[in-house]
């Protein structure tokens, strides 16, 4: 599943021509929500199946694992076999069980941040940075900051970002 591959293919729908320009802007805002609930969810079925084939694979192991200590109980063994051997599984498995939680987080990190993608292209990022100057802006005009008070905790994030 690659982000990158999946927002390269993906534009912005095309505008309709009806010929009213206030129903066009209408019917465009509605499609391009459309294609975008439909990439997302696009997104999290592919990581469905992303996770899905973690789940398989890791069941796949366990039960290989189980079936390889299964074999060696049969046999003759030593006394301290009997229980060398299902703590060695149980080593194995709590090995296993924390690479197959590594994984599946991976895969469901990947998924939202696919999901996320969908909607880059909505978003002009140039333009909220621009907004944001602007809010930023007002403060240089007398009597603003009393009509408009912003919190100071958001003023220091600021600040020290742009450090």
């Amino acid at each position: 599943m690659s982000s990158k591959s999946v927002a390269a293919r993906r534009t912005v729908a095309a505008p309709a021509r009806t010929g009213a320009p206030g129903f066009d802007f209408l019917a465009d805002f509605g499609r391009e929500q459309l294609a975008l609930v439909m990439d997302a969810s696009c997104a999290m079925f592919r990581g469905f199946e992303a996770m899905r084939a973690i789940q398989q694979q890791a069941a796949h192991q366990a039960s290989a694992r189980q079936k390889a200590a299964a074999h060696k109980l049969r046999e003759p063994c030593a006394p301290g076999d009997l229980m060398a051997i299902p703590f060695a599984l149980l080593q194995d498995d709590l090995q296993n069980a924390t690479r197959y939680w590594q994984e599946l987080g991976a895969a469901a990190l990947e998924t939202q941040t696919e999901m996320m993608g969908c909607t880059s292209h909505v978003l002009n990022t140039d333009a909220a940075l621009e907004a944001a100057s602007a809010v930023e802006a007002l403060d240089a005009i007398p009597g603003v900051s009393q009509l408009f008070p912003r919190r100071p905790n958001a003023l220091g994030r600021r600040s020290r970002a742009r450090s």
